[in-house]
């Protein structure tokens, strides 16, 4: 399904989708934000959407997506845009399921991402998360753990997408990955 298309042709959907996920489409694919020419990435790639913070969701030129933090993570997120929506919308803020240690097994993960998701539900009207992701296709009555295994499963695949900060006195500082220990 083309969640980008949708999303640009209802402007109200995308205003939705954006106060429950925060993640602001752009109009159409654009340079990343290389702030100032002191930015490198480790794979090409196009900007399709922000986040409040700053971040951006990048589309890499194999059909994954990346993603770089305003706080210095930059890693991939997804292997395509179906499995982005999915993370996006069954995990509802997928920075709070990065935590390495709890991809021990399926069912710590799904613990994990149940009780993750518990928590986000509590700051969002869940009758306009339910239509979101019915408009869009996306059941959210499915187990998290396949979700979240294919999520760890793009962060770790090589080549990782990264980036390195040229630093004002020469030096440079690669960013940190996505997920944490």
């Amino acid at each position: 399904m083309d969640y980008l298309k949708i999303l640009r042709e209802d402007p109200d959907l995308a205003d939705e989708f954006d106060s429950l996920f925060d993640f602001f489409l752009l109009d159409e694919l654009s340079p990343r934000d290389d702030a100032d020419g002191r930015c490198t990435f480790s794979l090409p790639g196009m900007a399709f959407a922000r986040d409040g913070s700053g971040g951006e969701y990048h589309l890499l030129e194999d059909g994954s997506i990346g993603y770089n933090s305003s706080e210095g993570e930059t890693g991939r997120l997804a292997e395509n845009m179906d499995e982005l929506f999915s993370l996006l919308v069954n995990c509802i803020c997928w920075q709070d399921c990065c935590d390495a240690k709890q991809y021990l097994d399926s069912k710590t993960l799904e613990e994990y991402g149940q009780k993750q998701r518990v928590i986000n539900l509590e700051d969002i009207d869940v009758d306009i998360w339910r239509r979101v992701a019915n408009v869009l296709g996306i059941s959210v009555d499915k187990e998290l753990a396949p979700v979240l295994e294919r999520f760890r499963k793009a962060t770790q695949r090589q080549p990782l997408y990264q980036c390195v900060f040229h630093e004002d006195d020469g030096s440079l500082t690669e960013s940190y990955g996505l997920m944490f220990e």
